[in-house]
């Protein structure tokens, strides 16, 4: 070790981020206190949606199988995700933030993908397992694109909708993959950087949850869809009506597509 230099003792290091944490719990305590009902009501959901599928097991002898069979995987995934960006945003951790809440943004429409359309929710549903043959790895390399997020908004948005949904993403991945100059930023507390994070962080959570009463319209009852409207109606309030809907409207996709 360089004499004369002392090594930071880690809990100099945290003390720096809990810091940071009562400036942003301070400052940002309407938009924290809206996410923690979210992400309560999004884990609740989880809880809904797999005593459905037990029930529909029960009835019928028959479990999610295909496609639909991972829809709840992407959710419960997005659900951890969106934690982890809540917990960087806290402490000023900006930029790793985006990189959850770019996943989350693409594990919303990949739910979408796999709900309202046929050949290529089952492409990808094989691809995501390993199993596709060789003829439909060609298939997804030269007729989909590889599904890469950018094809998937294709087949899911159209026209002015498509645009705002692309310019979300283009923004949420910029913050997620910066220059130097604006990765240096995560190095000081910027209220203005965690106000945006933080307000991207409840659209999508409410996005999340849209997503699921769409989706799961049928397992979800009406006090649970009540809950579900009664949060995105804060979010709404919070960010001022700046609420990105993730819905897709390409008029090709299967509107009549639930799960039975």
């Amino acid at each position: 070790m360089n004499p004369g230099k002392k090594r930071r003792d880690y809990n100099d290091i945290e003390s720096i981020l809990n810091y940071r944490k009562d400036i942003i719990f301070r400052e940002h305590a309407a938009k924290l206190d809206i996410f923690q009902d979210s992400i309560e009501l999004l884990f609740y959901l989880t809880t809904v949606l797999n005593a459905g599928f037990i029930d529909e097991l029960k009835t019928t002898g028959q479990r999610p199988d295909g496609p639909k069979s991972i829809i709840p995987v992407l959710f419960e995934r997005n659900n951890h995700n969106l934690i982890a960006a809540y917990k960087l945003a806290c402490i000023g951790l900006n930029n790793p933030a985006y990189l959850n809440l770019r996943t989350v943004f693409e594990g919303i429409t990949q739910m979408y993908l796999l709900h309202l359309t046929d050949r290529e929710a089952y492409i990808f549903y094989k691809q995501q397992l390993g199993t596709l043959t060789e003829d439909e790895e060609k298939e997804l390399k030269n007729k989909h694109h590889w599904l890469r997020p950018s094809r998937i908004r294709e087949v899911l948005y159209t026209g002015e909708k498509k645009k705002l949904v692309d310019d979300f993403y283009i923004l949420i991945s910029n913050a997620a993959h910066p220059g130097i100059k604006r990765a240096m930023g995560d190095f000081e507390y910027r209220e203005e950087v965690t106000f945006d994070v933080l307000s991207i962080l409840l659209a999508l959570a409410s996005a999340s949850l849209a997503s699921i009463k769409d989706i799961y319209s049928s397992m979800i009852d009406e006090e649970e869809s009540k809950d579900i409207d009664n949060i995105l109606n804060r979010v709404t309030q919070e960010l001022n009506g700046q609420v990105m809907d993730i819905s897709p409207n390409h008029p090709g996709l299967k509107r009549d597509k639930e799960y039975s």
